[in-house]
């Protein structure tokens, strides 16, 4: 049974994180934002959202509210949002006004995605592979880790060659164990110098140390394997999907979107094994959530400690609550990664469709093993590119899936920007300036010449981006 909290946790920074958390935001010239309690479970039910631009500071909330027809969902000097206990005509996202009503119910979702090699195994229409206990379930009879080998609690290492990576202590390419020909998808960490970005930092710690990264998606199998000691305190995880205190990525694996928010943290902490991981639940099995439930996980994981969110997840309209949130979390220099989409089309779903020039935002596509943009994944406005096919990684019941999309594109970038972080002379805007600089273009690829201009910086260069 999930327990629920009586009270709000309060963050208690060490004081390297008070001192990163100073210079992050004398670096970005802002002050501290401050936000009224988000209210769990506020809005759950509303068909729709009003989010209300630099409310009245003479109103209370209980008048705000009033004013506007609603329930308080939160609130911040900037914005505020309440739950609207009626239905009207939503608001042009052009009309450029004060108070906009738009759609709150299941407006944010996975993007859907295209079959991708997955024979009867398709989750939620995501394209993902899956298997455990031995038996491998690649859609095409192929066992791929030979025979009945069980990769979870039998002490066989993921990595192979005597590394352990998921259990106990955390090793990794440089960590003392062997660089892992046996590696899932080495030739994808490979082409983007995941291994050598890894041995190159692993000299002075584990990679990614000292970060923390919030997965806001369908939540996070909390008890599996791979996330042993790699959580955050269990007073910062949050599920607003259910209004509780355990944000347990549930379901049933294989008939719905259950395993999505595994494997995106899972991702994150293999390119940036020091990370730790905040699991925020804002989407339901099935891959759906409330414009409400989106907004209050994006403050709580600002207020909790986080320095980077992941959101592979969005909208194919703007969500103004959500920009507005998001822009919360970069005024505490908070860096904000999201998934461009899977609709193989021009134009980004949103959030990562107001990225565009942001300082502190990544909009992120997909691309394949010979860095060609992979047919799914949309383009435009793009920060970059970062692998998004066939990933293996975690998944519900101690067992591994391998996932394409843009969704799992997202925390790879989101895993660069914590093995930036990590080194500590860089903050949020440095480590996103650093993340495009080092990317290399990849336009002049035959396959990606109809998208020229249209692919951001290129793809991901670890081995660029880690370099002195």
């Amino acid at each position: 049974m999930k327990e629920t909290p009586m009270t709000r946790p309060t963050l208690i920074r060490s004081s390297m994180g008070l001192l990163l958390s100073a210079a992050l935001l004398t670096a970005c010239g802002t002050s501290t934002p401050t936000a009224a309690v988000p209210q769990p479970g506020a809005g759950s039910s509303a068909e729709q959202i009003v989010t209300v631009l630099n409310p009245d500071p003479a109103l209370s909330d209980v008048q705000l509210a009033a004013r506007h027809g609603g329930t308080l969902v939160t609130r911040t000097p900037a914005f505020a949002v309440i739950a609207a206990a009626d239905t009207r005509p939503l608001t042009a996202q052009n009309a450029g006004l004060g108070v906009v009503r738009e759609r709150n119910r299941g407006a944010l979702s996975l993007p859907a995605m295209n079959r991708v090699n997955a024979g009867s195994n398709t989750i939620g229409g995501q394209g993902v592979n899956y298997w455990g206990g031995g038996v491998a379930y690649w859609g095409n009879g192929v066992a791929y880790w030979g025979g009945s080998t069980t990769l979870w609690g039998s002490g066989v290492a993921y990595w192979g060659g005597g590394v352990n990576y998921w259990g106990g202590g955390v090793n990794y390419w440089g960590g003392g164990g062997q660089n892992g020909t046996t590696v899932a998808n080495i030739d994808t960490w490979q082409s983007i110098g995941l291994d050598v970005a890894q041995t190159r930092l692993g000299a002075n710690g584990v990679p990614g140390a000292g970060v923390t990264i919030a997965v806001l998606d369908t939540g996070v199998d909390v008890a599996h394997p791979m996330f042993t000691s790699s959580l955050t305190p269990q007073d910062t995880w949050y599920d607003f999907a259910d209004g509780d205190a355990l944000p347990m990525d549930d379901g049933t694996f294989g008939q719905d979107a259950s395993g999505h928010g595994t494997e995106v943290a899972g991702l994150a902490l293999i390119v940036a094994p020091g990370a730790k991981i905040m699991p925020v639940r804002v989407l339901d099995a099935q891959g759906q959530g409330n414009v409400s439930s989106v907004v209050q996980g994006i403050l709580w994981a600002t207020d909790h400690g986080a320095d980077i969110i992941n959101l592979s997840l969005g909208s194919d309209e703007p969500v103004e609550a959500v920009k507005q949130a998001i822009g919360y979390a970069n005024d505490a220099g908070v860096v904000v990664v999201a998934s461009a989409g899977n609709a193989g089309t021009e134009g980004l779903r949103y959030p990562a469709g107001h990225f565009a020039g942001s300082a502190l935002n990544l909009a992120v596509g997909s691309h394949g093993l010979a860095w060609n943009k992979s047919a799914f994944s949309q383009y435009g406005a793009l920060s970059l590119l970062a692998p998004g096919e066939e990933l293996v990684g975690p998944a519900p019941g101690g067992r591994l899936a391998a996932w394409s999309g843009t969704s799992m594109s997202a925390p790879v970038v989101a895993g660069a920007a914590a093995l930036a972080l990590s080194s500590g002379s860089l903050n949020g805007a440095d480590a996103v300036r650093r993340i495009q600089a080092t990317a290399t273009g990849v336009d002049a690829l035959a396959a990606n010449q109809p998208f020229a201009g249209k692919l951001g910086a290129g793809r991901l260069n670890l081995d660029a981006l880690t370099r002195p």
